[in-house]
């Protein structure tokens, strides 16, 4: 597995052709303006995703889109959390347009084939079950999946990268590991 840093200054884009599962936490940093790692991971999609000629094949699974839709219903927490002065700028019909916003562009991209979805199988329930221990429920299901297929997987969680490094003989089988650093948050909380 290959670990590379997407705001590094060498790095230079994805691989022609590459098949990437997107982390729940990439996805909901690109469709929510609102979150810390929203700059950076917009500008990423934008520069090599979205305006590349080469074609990538963007994945994600049912658990990625349960944990955004999840996250969406409380999509301004964190913000406000590290903007408390912000507060009284957002009522509650805003964030439930920021909400609608965020659901709006997953099933969108789902809808027209931009992001496709991956099913599990016998085996990356079982590899799941072994990483669990490690990795965390949801993220033991996406490595797994990401295991399953040989394909690159994209995070922001450094917590998930240092984890996946260390279970790393049991995941050889995925490619790339794409991640950013927190320094590139626009806020902490």
């Amino acid at each position: 597995m290959k670990i590379v840093d997407f705001n590094a200054p060498e790095f230079s884009g994805f691989e022609p052709e590459e098949s990437i599962l997107i982390d729940t936490g990439v996805l909901y940093a690109y469709f929510n303006p609102f979150d810390a790692y929203h700059t950076t991971v917009k500008n990423l999609f934008d520069t090599y995703v979205f305006s590349n000629e080469d074609v990538l094949f963007l994945f994600v699974n049912p658990t990625i889109v349960n944990e955004i839709v999840n996250l969406a219903q409380r999509a301004l927490n964190q913000y406000l959390i590290a903007h408390p002065h912000e507060s009284e700028n957002f009522s509650q019909p805003d964030k439930e347009a920021v909400r609608d916003q965020i659901m709006h562009f997953v099933r969108d991209l789902v809808q027209e084939d931009v992001l496709l979805v991956l099913d599990g199988d016998k085996e990356s329930v079982l590899q799941q079950i072994s990483l669990t221990n490690h990795l965390g429920a949801a993220d033991a299901v996406n490595i797994s999946m990401a295991s399953l297929y040989g394909i690159s997987f994209m995070t922001v969680d450094t917590r998930l990268v240092n984890n996946m490094i260390r279970v790393g003989s049991e995941i050889e089988t995925v490619k790339n590991l794409y991640f950013t650093k927190p320094r590139h948050r626009t806020y902490f909380t």
